[in-house]
């Protein structure tokens, strides 16, 4: 099951050969969010990546290229990423949370990395599909302080 989540040079390589676009970025977002919701609802593999998780952030903190070494969530948003050239006020997603990168711990996929060094199994697939939401929408923005998405108006 591990291997649905798809590794930085993996996710990177099918951005470059679906075009390198914003809808392929998108997309292969929201496929590696799909893998990674499917690692957490099943029980062996959710155990997997809790230890994954741990052993991984104990010992590098930046960890987007080990997978499945360790765990960072930025390894969901590569393509994303690559799309601006790690500009986060020139992303889609980084623009709609206070033009923060994704890294900052309370960010939309931040905090996906906290909740699950948490072990936050329920409040993880509610994360998920927050940042799906936000994909989908882009009249939604991500409050970092609160942790929650809003309506922009």
């Amino acid at each position: 099951m591990l291997n649905k989540l798809l590794n930085y040079t993996q996710i990177y390589n099918l951005w470059i050969n679906k075009g390198s676009t914003k809808e392929a970025a998108v997309e292969l977002t929201l496929q590696q969010m799909d893998a990674l919701e499917m690692i957490i609802e099943d029980d062996v593999s959710w155990k997997r990546l809790l230890e994954i998780t741990d052993r991984g952030r104990r010992n590098d903190a930046w960890l987007a290229s080990d997978w499945p070494s360790g765990f960072d969530e930025l390894v969901l948003c590569v393509p994303l990423c690559k799309l601006v050239d790690w500009n986060c006020a020139a992303c889609t997603i980084g623009s709609r949370q206070e033009n923060n990168s994704c890294s900052h711990d309370y960010s939309l996929f931040g905090y996906i990395g906290e909740l699950a060094v948490a072990g936050r199994r329920a409040e993880l697939i509610a994360q998920i599909e927050n940042a799906r939401k936000m994909l989908y929408n882009e009249n939604y923005s991500w409050n970092i302080h609160k942790c929650e998405l809003e309506i922009r108006v």
